[in-house]
């Protein structure tokens, strides 16, 4: 037992450390809008209805990035979790694709440079006046949250556990109930034949 409780206590904590949670709504924010996170990190989105997350370069903002290496989460649902996984320390710049909400400002950087003039305020200031698009392929990230992935696996063990210990005690109860009815089964027997002999007898006198 505590071999498992220790197993389940460290897949906990490995999960929960380096996520970073990001509302994405209600109306055209990202909250917060500035995340720094280390390389192997995960970013977490929890959506709001109509909304999507959408990586472009600094210098294009509202567009998709070339090539196939972006990350695009599509649509959600209201209430949807996705997330993506951080593989470099350079800024990822991220906005909604909806149509007019990276121009009104719903934009957020993953990774800021600390100077320099690339800030979030510069990106959101060009992106009022850029034609935005979606990208055409929803990819580079994963749905549902980390704590989730984590707690279903924990279930899953449990639930392994508490089937199998049902199992082992449904089949001794079952070899209990067998070893009882032969038992009486075989009272039964015996005292037939002890009848039997004592009508014999008693004819046998008369």
């Amino acid at each position: 037992m505590s071999g498992s409780s220790t197993s389940t206590a460290s897949a906990s904590t490995s999960s929960a450390s380096g996520v970073h949670s990001v509302k994405v709504g209600p109306g055209l924010t990202f909250s917060p809008d500035t995340v720094t996170a280390a390389m192997g990190d995960w970013v977490e989105f929890t959506f709001g209805e109509g909304h999507s997350v959408a990586q472009s370069s600094f210098a294009n903002p509202c567009q998709p990035m070339n090539g196939s290496s972006y990350v695009y989460s599509g649509f959600p649902g209201d209430g949807d979790v996705w997330r993506i996984q951080v593989n470099s320390t350079s800024p990822l710049w991220l906005y909604c694709s909806q149509t007019g909400h990276c121009q009104g400002g719903m934009a957020m950087v993953i990774n800021q440079a600390s100077s320099g003039a690339n800030t979030l305020d510069a990106y959101k200031s060009a992106a009022a006046n850029a034609q935005g698009s979606s990208p055409a392929t929803v990819q580079g990230g994963v749905f549902g949250a980390a704590s989730n992935s984590s707690s279903s696996g924990s279930s899953s063990t449990s639930g392994s556990g508490s089937s199998s210990t049902a199992s082992s005690t449904g089949s001794a109860s079952t070899s209990s109930s067998s070893g009882t009815s032969a038992g009486s089964s075989n009272t039964v027997k015996n005292g037939l034949m002890l009848a039997g002999a004592i009508a014999a007898g008693v004819a046998a006198v008369l």
